[in-house]
């Protein structure tokens, strides 16, 4: 397992459909760097109090030599959608990252910004881009398909030495919203190859980032909160590494630089009763696990053998008994259980006082180039006409075992957690009652604000206009508003408000998916 000295070393290959020479200003370059999104409920406002936030803009952005590159970040999943004309006209550069359904969101943004700005640099990355790499390489002058540091190069290719800072550290300072907590990250990719993740399809190895870089990202915030990292696997598959990192964050808790931290650590790290007692020791807040499913089969079928290791409902009491609150999400696969299994499942986690409620719940996604893709693929379970845009985890996307029709009051169930108020005030009573004693008030209230969000604002859509128009299968699902471009663009970027499609009418693979995957597929 590799131990990173610092964030890992930028890898020279990218894809670039641009050559010619180094830019030249008589001003400083100016670079934009945005997190595209699709909000899967519909919700135009942007998601500003969620939590957690994406940071992939502010890493990115320390590519850039902040004395001699002007740079701004934005976020779609905070703000919404970026529609301003202004501000497509004002980058030298644009920067693109996004999760897998927002792929075509990255295109649209691309349009925009050719139209308004001609002679912009389009740089994409993330892994729709690194899964699609022919379709990347025809839409955006970089389509990169490595970690984030390859922006180092590309920086000094399209402007010069002079505009590529000495060390890539994340640009904190550029954020222009507040938040409860701050964020940091102090490792990379994961151990583990659960069946539908993306980083099972990256393929990277697990690496730890040097404890004087995670405490420089500590360190940079100017205002004390509790901390959150972003890491998809605290633990990792090195103790003595991570013991070393609890060692920093009680003495940097000490100092008052950390009052709390949350993180992600896989189920491996409850195997160890050790490691509650040390994390809590060393200030943690709370902990997320992937549970995704109470039912052993369903956790075999995701490969997440992590989850097989210790009783789900023992992990969960252990760890909120220990003082440390306990975090996890479900997902449901109706192309592998039925209807009664899922809602049976569901029911329990809302009924049961001696865990949480779940933090989200959703479908499972078949991302691209992850192993349940390929299985999908191969077994002809994608329905006709899915779209990459509706991966987001509340569209029907694969045949399920029941009917569409018996399926659908289930999956629409899965935006928001019905039942009465008073039901859930009782349980929440119960749980309150049995970890009032380890738990603190400020822990009760986290737990409150992130597993009631769906009962408490009915996410926003819930009822609207649009609401009543969507379907929740891919096949008949409405595209949504930002399939019309917000203001005219060039003819030839038209076909970039078209949707990415993943198979065609008959339920085949689509050819432009297929002309990225025909490798892959054949392999397998």
């Amino acid at each position: 397992m590799p131990f990173c000295a610092e964030p890992p070393s930028v890898l020279q290959e990218h894809s670039s459909s641009r050559e010619g020479p180094i830019r030249r200003f008589d001003r400083k370059p100016r670079v934009l760097v945005v997190i595209a999104h699709f909000d899967d409920t519909r919700n135009p406002d942007g998601r500003p109090n969620f939590i957690p936030q994406g940071l992939g803009h502010a890493f990115l952005a320390g590519a850039f030599n902040c004395e001699t590159v002007e740079v701004r970040l934005f976020s779609e999943f905070h703000s919404g959608p970026l529609k301003d004309e202004r501000i497509f006209q004002w980058p030298d550069m644009l920067v693109l990252t996004g999760v897998t359904s927002a792929f075509d969101r990255m295109r649209q943004l691309a349009a925009y910004a050719r139209t308004k700005a001609p002679g912009c640099v389009i740089v994409a990355g993330g892994p729709a881009v690194r899964n699609l790499p022919i379709s990347s390489a025809a839409i955006f002058d970089y389509a990169c398909q490595e970690d984030i540091e390859v922006l180092l190069d590309i920086a000094r290719e399209v402007f010069g030495a002079d505009a590529v800072a000495d060390r890539m550290r994340p640009r904190f300072d550029l954020l222009t919203w507040k938040s409860a907590v701050n964020y940091a990250e102090s490792s990379r990719y994961c151990n583990f190859r659960c069946s539908f993740c993306a980083l099972t399809a990256e393929r990277r190895d697990y690496k730890i980032y040097d404890l004087k870089y995670i405490e420089d990202q500590i360190r940079s915030y100017p205002t004390r909160k509790p901390l959150l990292f972003i890491d998809n696997n605290f633990y990792g598959n090195n103790r003595a590494l991570f013991l070393r990192k609890l060692d920093l964050l009680e003495e940097l808790g000490k100092e008052g630089l950390v009052p709390g931290w949350i993180a992600l650590v896989t189920s491996d790290f409850f195997c160890d009763s050790e490691n509650l007692a040390r994390a809590h020791k060393a200030g943690c807040l709370g902990l997320f696990t992937g549970v995704e499913s109470f039912d052993a089969e369903q956790i075999k079928l995701y490969n997440k053998r992590q989850n097989t290791l210790l009783p789900q409902i023992k992990m969960i009491k252990a760890c909120l008994e220990a003082g440390i609150v306990f975090q996890y999400g479900l997902i449901f696969d109706p192309t592998t259980q039925h209807v009664k299994q899922m809602q049976d499942e569901l029911d329990f986690a809302l009924r049961c006082d001696e865990i949480p409620l779940p933090a989200f719940q959703s479908l499972t996604i078949p991302l691209l180039g992850t192993p349940l893709f390929h299985d999908r693929i191969e077994s002809r379970q994608f329905l006709p006409n899915t779209k990459l845009r509706d991966m987001d985890g509340f569209t029907l996307l694969t045949h399920p075992l029941d009917s569409i029709a018996s399926v659908l009051p289930f999956v629409r169930s899965l935006v928001k957690l019905d039942g009465p108020l008073t039901r859930f005030a009782l349980r929440s009573t119960k749980f309150w009652w049995r970890y009032h004693k380890t738990l603190s008030v400020q822990q009760m209230a986290f737990l409150t604000a992130n597993g009631f969000p769906a009962l408490i604002d009915r996410r926003r859509t819930i009822g609207s206009r649009e609401d009543h128009q969507l379907t929740y299968v891919t096949t008949t699902q409405p595209l949504g508003p930002l399939y019309s471009p917000a203001f005219p663009v060039d003819e030839r970027y038209v076909d970039y408000f078209r949707p990415t499609m993943i198979t065609n009418a008959s339920g085949e693979l689509h050819a432009d998916i297929a002309s990225n995957f025909t490798e892959q597929v054949s392999r397998r």
